[in-house]
């Protein structure tokens, strides 16, 4: 998996237990929100309600004039006030800004025909007593509707009382399991470090000892040929003799190497790619090409990793274009930077030859643990040690191949972020 996206799979619970604090944070400012709109929605039902009360008190009470005055033939004085109070309060509670909260669209109509009904009917046959009797038909119908409308805003206000006292709960809980969150990702990061750590010690101890047993068999197999003479009672051959001696000294290289590897005094010494090339020119003379651009060859890598990766990778292009015999064989190593989500800046190494190529079968086995195709007399990682070390070190191994065609193994690296203390005291 790519160093970046593992870096952030790691800083994801850390993420998740800000979140979680966040919310918690935020539920508790939001709750005196919640109160603050709970009394706004308090006080408009209470206003809604009480002009519902006066429009039916005020129907009432012109009722009753009304058949007072029809029982005794007299004209009530107060009749036309409580009509004009009447006709005002049911004004009024159409004209308030949220009274559409609270009526339904056959409320609006029962109130816009009672008011109309006030204006064109019951306004002007109170100066005629004769038609009393329409006019108390006519309000009694709209008593009738004005008690399905005050109904309705008497329920619909407590339906809104009750949803804003449920959503300050609700506020609550969630607090509450924002908390409980927070705790379960705090001890779910603990965890996870913990695994990370296990994980990445499995993995190095993984890596150098496959390293290790694939860079020492052949060596082995001589000393044990070589200690096999000695035990037949017989002079040992002088080739064993030779090839013994270089054996050990191999072993005793290897083990330095890979010593020098795992007991650095940091995880990996970052250098600019170019000190390396400069030493893999000296080594390799002109035999190879390099497709480097500037700002490649300033990228920070880790060494002396890189330097045995990429010297074994450049051995194994010189001995293919060898063998195949070409006379326009070359070894080029070309490098880039890449800039692509998610894998963040990388550096992209590639070792390209137009030597024997490698057919599909054996460019599957390529990569696995103690498959060679040769024994190399030079100390070498193969291709089992270059994947495992570009493994342990964050990045990807990828070989294309054609037989007859040549080969190209391409390493993808990468690279810190360009604000990190160890690239800037590099630079």
């Amino acid at each position: 998996m790519n160093k970046r996206i593992r870096r952030w799979l790691d800083v994801v619970p850390y993420a998740g237990l800000a979140v979680a604090i966040l919310l918690g944070s935020w539920s508790f400012m939001r709750s005196e929100h919640y109160r603050e709109e709970t009394d706004i929605l308090l006080m408009q039902s209470y206003e809604v309600q009480w002009r519902g009360s006066q429009i039916r008190e005020r129907l009432a009470n012109i009722v009753g004039l009304l058949r007072l005055s029809m029982a005794t033939g007299e004209r009530q004085p107060q009749l036309a006030q409580e009509v004009g109070l009447l006709q005002f309060n049911m004004v009024a509670l159409r004209n308030l800004q949220y009274i559409d909260h609270f009526l339904d669209p056959q409320d609006f109509a029962r109130l816009d025909s009672s008011i109309q009904t006030i204006r064109t009917r019951v306004l002007p046959n109170l100066g005629a007593a004769a038609n009393d009797q329409e006019t108390l038909d006519f309000l009694t119908d709209i008593q009738q509707d004005m008690f399905q409308v005050s109904g309705t805003t008497g329920a619909h206000s407590r339906t809104l009382n009750e949803t804003a006292h449920i959503a300050e709960n609700a506020l609550r809980n969630v607090a509450i399991f924002g908390l409980a969150l927070a705790a379960v990702i705090v001890v779910g990061v603990i965890i996870h470090q913990q695994s990370i750590m296990a994980r990445r010690k499995d993995q190095q101890i993984r890596s150098f000892a496959s390293l290790f047993a694939h860079m020492t068999r052949s060596r082995i197999a001589a000393l044990a040929l070589f200690n096999k003479s000695l035990r037949d009672g017989q002079a040992p051959d002088p080739e064993l003799v030779a090839a013994a001696s270089r054996a050990a000294e191999e072993l005793d290289s290897i083990n330095n190497g890979l010593l020098k590897i795992a007991y650095s005094a940091k995880p990996t010494r970052n250098v600019a790619l170019q000190s390396i090339l400069d030493a893999l020119s000296q080594d390799h003379g002109g035999r190879i090409q390099f497709d480097v651009p500037e700002e490649a060859r300033a990228a920070l890598v880790a060494s002396p990793q890189f330097h045995l990766i990429l010297d074994e990778l450049i051995r194994n292009a010189e001995q293919a274009v060898a063998a195949a015999g070409k006379p326009d064989s070359r070894v080029v190593l070309r490098a880039r930077l890449s800039h692509r989500f998610p894998f963040g800046r990388r550096l992209v190494l590639e070792v390209i030859d137009n030597g024997l190529g490698m057919s599909a079968a054996v460019r599957a086995k390529a990569t696995e643990p103690f498959f060679s195709m040769r024994a190399g007399s030079h100390v070498g990682l193969g291709l089992t040690g270059c994947a495992e070390m570009v493994k342990a070190l964050g990045g990807r191994f990828r070989i294309e191949s054609a037989e007859g065609r040549g080969t190209s193994v391409r390493i993808f690296y990468p690279l810190p972020r360009r604000d990190e203390p160890g690239e800037k005291a590099a630079a």
